[in-house]
């Protein structure tokens, strides 16, 4: 078994380095048939990174992103709906309730229908909803249903931020790595008994935080679902103001100014690693290096670290020579203001990896929604509603994917050569060599993993 481990995580770790090679020697096989091998997808699109960073050695002197905000530069806002919110929050809550009955009262899947709970953690919560946080900002702050019970019971009042301070994002990111590893490799994920128990232990450790820290830091410091939706939610151009009214911020502007939290780069590495082995668990060539290990819930739990290991140790490895190109520089302090750069790279991975769960699975929720609990209901006449599965050919979906890996990974270096000029002046453009070589391998990684 240790020979074992040792082989496989080395592999992981090649693979960041020898993408050409199996490259050369997989493809889209029978799923897709493209005018050209994968691998000249491949290419081009490191090609484009490449580029990318070229012309922004030439054409970028200056940075231009790290003043935030724009929203007070623009003017013009509109009132944040504030009836709809509370409305919105209810309805979370009584899901997330819907969520626990199952498990208070033994229902479980019993006629083959599929019941409203995986759809609702799987696809609107876990997908759906962070996703719509790069378009239309973070709306899950404001209806969040732990926020807004412990608004009603009067939970957590004393706020300590100096936690924030002292613990970061650590407790959420381990979180994050529960959450995942239920997802991926539970066999119990799709039960939903097994979720509403999940939902029941979630809801009472998260009272627990807001309680001991307060509210707000109890569920920065607590709640992946929180620093999930606000590192995409970054993305978004549309924020709030401090007196809570909507405003127009630009794109990308609010990551450069997203809190260095203690631990928030590994959140983000994880993020972009639990994806990572996802896709990379169901290739031909993953399940042949790693044998046996990809067969055990073991196994399987060493492979997922081993993921998020390697893709970690990769950042820090760039991060590294990039404090060694410029000098009198902390590889930690590196790791740790480069890591916004991360987020559009996450948020690539996720859509370009689950845009098909989307697509598919969603339309579940229009049955489930009539029999949520799977018990023979047909509340609004579609419990019977099959799942439509030529609402799109393979195609379409494969070009939608490269775009959006292509896209993450060109925002990146963006943002990556905009912090480096503000850290390091003159030095910016030779200390982003060891990053652009990490862009190319994420892009190709990403590529693979979906092609494979």
């Amino acid at each position: 078994m240790k020979s074992r481990v040792v082989g496989t995580v080395t592999t992981v770790f090649l693979f960041f380095f020898t993408i050409p090679g199996i490259a050369s020697a997989h493809g889209i096989g029978g799923r897709l048939d493209l005018p050209v091998p994968v691998t000249y997808f491949v290419v081009a699109a490191g090609i484009v990174v490449v580029v990318s960073f070229v012309a922004l050695a030439v054409l970028w002197p200056d940075p231009r992103f790290q003043d935030g905000p724009m929203a007070n530069r623009v003017g013009g806002s509109l009132r944040g709906p504030g009836k709809v919110v509370r409305v919105l929050s209810i309805l979370a809550l009584v899901l997330v309730v819907g969520q626990i009955v199952p498990a208070l009262v033994g229902i479980d899947q019993v006629r083959g229908r599929p019941t409203i709970a995986p759809v609702l953690v799987w696809v609107v919560m876990w997908l759906m909803v962070p996703f719509g946080a790069a378009a239309i900002g973070n709306w899950y702050a404001l209806m969040n249903p732990w926020s807004l019970l412990a608004d009603w019971s009067g939970l957590g009042q004393a706020e300590q931020p100096d936690r924030i301070e002292r613990l970061g994002v650590w407790p959420a990111s381990v979180a994050l790595l529960v959450f995942t590893w239920f997802e991926l490799i539970s066999p119990d994920s799709g039960s939903p008994v097994a979720l509403g128990w999940t939902a029941l232990i979630y809801s009472g450790y998260l009272f627990v935080a807001m309680s001991v820290w307060g509210r707000s830091t109890g569920l920065l410091v607590a709640d992946f679902f929180t620093t999930y939706n606000r590192m995409f939610s970054a993305i978004s151009p549309v924020g709030r103001s401090d007196d809570g009214r909507l405003v127009w911020r630009g794109w990308l502007r609010s990551l450069t100014v997203l809190p260095e939290w203690r631990g928030f780069s590994f959140f983000v590495l994880a993020a972009i690693g639990t994806v990572s082995y996802d896709g990379a668990s169901g290739t031909t060539w993953f399940r042949d290096a790693t044998g046996d290990l990809s067969t055990t819930t073991l196994g399987q739990t060493i492979l997922l670290l081993a993921v998020v290991g390697a893709v970690t140790a990769a950042y820090w490895l760039a991060a590294w020579v990039a404090a060694r190109m410029v000098g009198g520089v902390d590889t930690a302090a590196v790791a740790r203001r480069f890591a916004h750069t991360l987020v559009p790279i996450a948020l690539a991975y996720a859509v370009a990896h689950y845009i098909t769960l989307i697509l598919f699975e969603g339309q579940q929720l229009i049955s489930a929604i009539s029999d949520p609990f799977g018990i023979g209901w047909n509340l609004f006449g579609t419990a019977d509603r099959a799942v439509d599965f030529f609402i799109t050919a393979p195609e379409p979906v494969w070009y939608f994917q490269l775009v959006a890996i292509v896209t993450g990974h060109v925002l990146g270096v963006i943002l990556a050569h905009d912090r480096a000029l503000t850290d390091f002046g003159k030095g910016a453009v030779r200390s982003q060599y060891a990053m652009l070589l990490l862009m190319v391998s994420l892009t190709s990684l990403g590529l693979l993993i979906l092609a494979g």
